[in-house]
């Protein structure tokens, strides 16, 4: 292991990647576990593929293009890391177009063609002001690590100095933050603004991606500014004021894309099909008893075709 270290992909030994080593071996170990326990009992897991399909490619964004352009050579086997990058990307697409249909709740629990989110939830308030505040956010920390001055400056030197790291992966992780996030950012506060729920279904897909990418860009980025392996005076600052600002901005990066994708998840319901002669209905529309009999239904024409299919002919 050290030789593959110090001569295949010498900068996993710097405080990012081995950040980026520890999320991948804790975190995407365990989606792993989950996503093949549900298909060994033949459970769904899309939402957790999702999660982890937005969990990884993020990584391989931080991690190639930093590689490449950072401070060490550029060795043949960092290319062993593009199928790590690719396959996750076709995983997503799949599980992007087998997208189940939903029915949008009202407050009262009845179905809705149309949700005034901000006139009708008062949550939706603080996810557009988290959303806002993100944007302003991932603008000013990636015109910190591109130089810029006055402001940009002295965010960079008081507030997260790790931004500094001579290594490029919180560059990169900041230049992602602009380029992928943002536009993440000003979708959703559209979709907030907007009264239409035609996009709900995405808006919920990618809020599961976003969040797993959000989850392992904040894990790597909080944790690369409290290594040793980072030189001490690029770690979380130790002023009271800058302390907290550092902590309340990367928390708040980390912790509001899990609860906003609870949020959507919550405010929509499946449809399931009933069979019979053009008879589909939303659960929205039923009681609990109408919902548990379609459902026992479905159960029991399940069984009886599962039983029919074994029978030997």
């Amino acid at each position: 292991m050290e030789f593959y270290l110090r001569e295949g992909e010498p900068y996993l030994r710097t405080s990012h990647g081995t950040m980026i080593c520890y999320w991948d071996g804790i975190a995407h170990y365990a989606m792993y576990l989950v996503m093949l326990t549900a298909q060994s009992w033949n459970q769904n897991y899309r939402e957790v593929g999702l999660y982890w399909v937005g969990s990884i490619v993020h990584s391989m964004f931080i991690l190639l293009p930093g590689g490449v352009i950072g401070k060490y050579p550029i060795k043949w086997v960092i290319f062993l890391n593009v199928p790590y990058l690719v396959i996750p990307i076709w995983v997503g697409v799949n599980l992007l177009q087998d997208r189940p249909r939903v029915q949008v709740l009202n407050t009262d629990g009845n179905q809705s063609s149309k949700w005034a989110f901000l006139k009708k939830d008062p949550k939706a308030i603080l996810f557009l002001i988290y959303f806002l505040g993100a944007s302003f956010v991932a603008v000013l920390r990636a015109f910190a690590v591109l130089g810029g001055d006055h402001i940009f400056k002295s965010y960079l030197i008081n507030m997260e100095p790790y931004l500094m790291d001579p290594s490029a992966f919180p560059k990169m992780q900041m230049l992602v933050y602009l380029f992928y996030f943002l536009p993440y950012y000003i979708s959703m506060i559209v979709f907030l603004l907007s009264t239409q729920t035609s996009l709900i279904s995405w808006v919920i897909d990618f809020s599961f991606i976003h969040a797993g990418a959000a989850a392992q860009a904040q894990f790597s980025h909080i944790g690369s500014s409290l290594h040793y392996r980072t030189p001490y005076s690029l770690r979380v600052p130790q002023k009271t004021s800058y302390w907290f600002t550092f902590w309340g901005i990367n928390l708040s990066l980390l912790m509001v894309p899990q609860l906003f994708m609870l949020y959507c998840q919550s405010k929509v319901v499946p449809i399931v099909e009933e069979e019979g002669p053009d008879i589909k209905r939303s659960m929205a529309t039923m009681n609990s008893q109408e919902s548990l009999d379609a459902i026992d239904r479905l159960v029991e024409n399940a069984t009886r075709n599962r039983k029919i299919a074994l029978q030997p002919k």
